[in-house]
């Protein structure tokens, strides 16, 4: 944050006190709270109920608006598309109710999700809330560009992406992808809004740094993409 680049910085915590304090420290523009709500996660990551995700979501985001009230907020379900429906409603409508959150996230955290699921929740989540919503999606079984796109036509504002789709395990919805999956529906707005001649440079910047080579058959800027 000290570098003052011309992008925003988000930090991403668990919905937790001291990492709302931590946070708030680094200066960045932005915090990203998230909390599991499956009964996956409840059992085994932080072992609290509905009720109790509830009570500290509503704790720690009011603490960090009542520190910082021009930081951006967003606030996700983690394991979102493996929690019963009821139990993500019922927190997101708390969440909202609070009045302090600037954007909704749902994520795909292990990759289960269907581009009907990811279009049917998020056009739940639209219709209970005006402000942005954002789509995570994990790539474990194919789906992460699919899911992704189907996110943005039910409404959802934000998508996570990463330079060559890399993360955790398969990873999450890269970049590349994204962009092709966009500019085959709208070519205009995507040469408008992007810089497409620095993302080769940027695919082999960042491979460069990891140590990997760009995918042969990766979107755009592989070596077959258009061959």
């Amino acid at each position: 944050s000290s570098l003052g680049p011309t992008t925003k910085v988000l930090t991403h915590i668990r919905c937790h006190m001291e990492d709302a304090r931590i946070a708030l420290d680094t200066g960045a523009d932005g915090i990203d709270v998230v909390i599991g709500t499956s009964s996956y996660l409840r059992d085994f990551s932080h072992g609290k109920s509905i009720d109790q995700v509830i009570e500290l979501a509503s704790d720690v985001l009011s603490f960090i608006h009542s520190q910082a009230p021009s930081i951006e907020l967003r606030f996700s379900t983690e394991d979102s598309f493996r929690s019963a429906q009821e139990d993500l409603l019922r927190v997101y409508r708390a969440v909202r109710n609070l009045g302090v959150v600037d954007r909704f996230g749902v994520a795909d955290t292990v990759g289960v999700a269907t581009p009907t699921g990811v279009f049917n929740l998020v056009t739940t989540l639209r219709q209970l809330t005006d402000s942005d919503i954002e789509f995570h999606g994990h790539n474990d079984t194919g789906c992460a560009i699919a899911n992704s796109f189907s996110a943005l036509e039910a409404g959802a504002t934000h998508i996570d992406t990463t330079v060559l789709g890399i993360g955790e395990r398969n990873g999450i919805t890269p970049l590349e992808g994204l962009i092709a999956r966009l500019y085959a529906t709208d070519p205009d707005t995507v040469r408008t809004k992007y810089r497409l001649n620095r993302l080769h440079a940027l695919n082999q910047l960042v491979a460069d740094k990891v140590e990997i080579e760009i995918p042969f058959n990766h979107y755009i800027t592989g070596l077959t993409a258009f061959t």
